[in-house]
């Protein structure tokens, strides 16, 4: 009986240590401020689009003058550009914003009677889906322009292609698959395009 009691006893005494710790003069209850811990900013993972003509995506591209800036065309409709999105978002992570901004503009828009651009934002699209499951969360745009004009402004025959500016604003250099002679093997691929990203890093605006 003797021994239940002392274990008991020592059982309340382990409790009212506890009670103390959790309730009693803690530094936060005697007027010590608790250490402020730094936390790292939170990675967004939500994948948000805009709908922007020629000459707004150029000014977005401006606007991250400073930077690298690495502009994707793609569609729906194109194998090969879903199949580079994964690098395209393995390049923006692995860089801050402050050095990189990675922007993606769909060519989907068509032109078609009936047809908008913003009706490519809608969740249970292609295009959207596309983006969500990939987890693209950089700078998303649809072009407001219909995909004949785009490609005539851009000069470009069709996606895919990648853009790279400088930190000075100036195209760097344009990846694609036009010209004669390019297959699958052949094609540009994000290996090809983090090189060139890696040096303009480097250089001063």
């Amino acid at each position: 009986m003797e021994g239940g009691s002392l274990m008991n006893m020592r059982w309340l005494a382990l409790g009212l240590v506890l009670l103390v710790g959790c309730n009693g003069d803690s530094p936060a209850d005697s007027g010590t401020p608790a250490p402020e811990v730094e936390l790292p900013p939170a990675e967004s993972t939500e994948v948000t689009t805009k709908v922007m003509d020629y000459a707004g995506i150029q000014m977005l591209i401006e606007s991250y003058r400073g930077k690298v800036v690495v502009v994707d065309i793609w569609s729906t409709q194109c194998p090969p550009c879903i199949k580079e999105l994964p690098g395209l978002v393995a390049l923006d992570k692995s860089y801050s914003d402050s050095d990189v901004k990675c922007i993606t503009v769909s060519l989907d828009y068509g032109g078609v009677t009936g047809e908008t651009p913003e009706g490519y934002q809608a969740p249970d699209g292609d295009l959207m889906k596309i983006l969500t499951g990939i987890g693209v969360t950089c700078d998303n745009i649809i072009a407001a322009d219909d995909s004949e004009t785009i490609l005539k402004k851009l000069q470009l025959g069709a996606p895919p292609a990648v853009y790279v500016y400088g930190r000075d604003g100036k195209l760097a250099k344009r990846f694609d698959n036009e010209g004669e002679g390019v297959t699958e093997a052949t094609a540009f691929t994000y290996e090809d395009i983090k090189p060139l990203v890696a040096e303009l890093v480097q250089e001063k605006p």
